[in-house]
């Protein structure tokens, strides 16, 4: 290697490690942890406080199972109820997405105890869904509305407004309905109308709302939730905050995502930009335990593409436009130019990873961003 190609070397890795192209490096995966002693919902919102967490959010029935799991094996004796961070505190049955005021009005919705209902325009008038079904929706940024015919929940929706745009649309008077209505084209899609007595309490953004038979705690006060393990697969019962359950906390603000479906490393990459982030990266000790939590909880088996890719000019790994700060490579070392190939892939069974040919194909883990309020 001549004098040229080290300078240039030194050079573009110093770039990377400056923080000039760290745009995923902000976010840390999310991990889970639990204690076994029965606390009251305060007592055990305050633990996981403590470690820079919340009680656990669920976001669909992925979660919800892996919670289901990780119990069963973590916990040396049958645990009955877990505490969940979705409390009935919301002051606002009925918001606005981006705070503003709730003051012109064309819904029709009451909600019962329990719903989370979300507004679309349909057929040029306001009309409730619930929020986890999946529709074309509108954003705005400054006085521009977009109809984004992409189907997605309200939160996704609402998440990709505020990457792409700046919220979904929200509506102040019946000038700037009409204008919605001729955005819309005559389509179904999601406003920024929120209808909900719940929220997490980390505050964040999630439709799964997976009841047990609400009528058992008819005519009851309480405002805590617990998932209640023989329950399953509709885990969730309202509890008395006083009384006790276990400790479920979770840190960080992106998701880990397993596509189930094959690919080349470039399509897995474009098809988690275009739906996630992007590709799963790796950035520290605790991403890697978050990252084998996740796969051992959930029972994968096999090889999945993740965001490690190697410099064809330089011959060092970084993940898309990062440095690669912790490895974990097979046998310790990280694949070397010329013999190697260009692509990383992680194995399920011990969290390794090793180099692969770029167009074959496997599954693949993207990361997503969490929305929060």
């Amino acid at each position: 290697m001549n004098l040229t190609t080290t300078v240039m070397m030194i050079l573009v890795f110093f770039l990377l490690c400056s923080g000039i192209f760290q745009f995923t490096f902000a976010s840390n995966l999310r991990i889970f942890n639990h204690t076994s002693e029965d606390k009251n919902w305060t007592e055990a919102q305050h633990e996981c406080n403590e470690t820079g967490g919340s009680l656990v959010t669920l976001y669909d029935d992925e979660d919800a199972t892996f919670m289901q799991k990780y119990m069963t094996k973590s916990s040396s004796w049958f645990v009955s109820s877990v505490w969940l961070g979705l409390t009935k505190t919301r002051t606002n049955v009925t918001t606005w997405s981006n705070g503003a005021p709730f003051i012109f009005n064309r819904s029709s919705v009451n909600i019962n105890d329990g719903q989370q209902i979300c507004e679309a325009m349909d057929k040029n008038t306001w009309k409730g869904f619930t929020c986890s079904g999946k529709h074309y929706f509108m954003c705005y940024k400054d006085n521009q509305y977009v109809l984004i015919e992409k189907k997605k929940d309200w939160c996704q929706a609402e998440l990709y407004c505020r990457q792409h745009y700046s919220n979904l649309v929200s509506i102040s008077d019946e000038e700037q309905n009409q204008k919605v209505i001729k955005e819309g084209k005559n389509k179904t899609f999601w406003i920024g109308l929120l209808h909900d007595e719940w929220e997490w309490v980390d505050k964040t953004c999630s439709t799964y709302r997976t009841w047990s038979d609400l009528s058992d705690s008819a005519g009851t006060e309480a405002k805590c939730t617990v998932h209640v393990q023989y329950l399953f697969p509709k885990p969730i019962k309202p509890h008395e905050c006083f009384q006790g359950a276990t400790t479920f906390c979770s840190t960080g603000d992106t998701r880990i995502r397993v596509i189930n479906r094959t690919a080349t490393w470039e399509e897995a990459l474009d098809y988690c930009e275009e739906n996630y982030i992007s590709l799963l990266w790796i950035k520290d000790v605790n991403d890697q335990e978050a990252v084998k939590q996740w796969l051992e909880g959930n029972g994968y088996t096999g090889t999945f593409w993740i965001g490690l890719r190697q410099s064809i000019m330089f011959g060092f790994w970084i993940w898309k436009d990062s440095p690669v700060l912790e490895s974990n490579w097979k046998d310790d070392k990280a694949p070397e130019m010329p013999f190697s190939n260009q692509c990383g892939v992680i194995n399920a069974t011990d969290n390794k990873w090793s180099d692969e040919n770029c167009f074959n194909e496997h599954p693949f883990i993207c990361a997503e961003k969490i929305l929060k309020y």
